[in-house]
């Protein structure tokens, strides 16, 4: 297996087209919550709330959020639904049980509206 370029990477976490299976939806996700819970610790570890680290956290913070709205949208498309499902993201305790949901439900094992099924597929 070879590594992938940060093309792809770019691909994978901001591009909204296409689909994804689950086990990447799990990885990419798990990724996801790594980086912004090492990101807490950090800020938390410094004891203080210092304006100078607000910004840093924002500007990590933002394209972290939006590529795993990206990944929600792939799963969705996966599994025959819209990406505006997205937005069951920002629904208190729905949002958390859609993120395990798309874990979980598997994908259209045929070509939909949004593609052809993802070829990395172990699901």
């Amino acid at each position: 297996m070879a590594a992938a370029g940060l093309d792809q990477v770019l691909t994978f976490y901001f591009r909204p087209q296409g689909r994804i299976s689950r086990t990447e939806f799990a990885l990419g996700t798990v990724l996801i919550w790594l980086i912004s819970t090492l990101l807490l610790l950090f800020l938390v570890r410094t004891g203080e709330t210092a304006p100078f680290l607000v910004l840093p956290f924002f500007l990590v913070g933002l394209p972290l959020t939006i590529g795993l709205a990206m990944l929600v949208v792939k799963r969705s498309h996966d599994i025959g639904l819209p990406g505006s499902f997205v937005l069951l993201l920002f629904v208190p305790v729905v949002g958390i049980v859609w993120l395990a949901a798309l874990m979980f439900i598997p994908g259209n094992p045929a070509p939909n509206l949004y593609g052809p099924p993802p070829q990395f597929r172990s699901d």
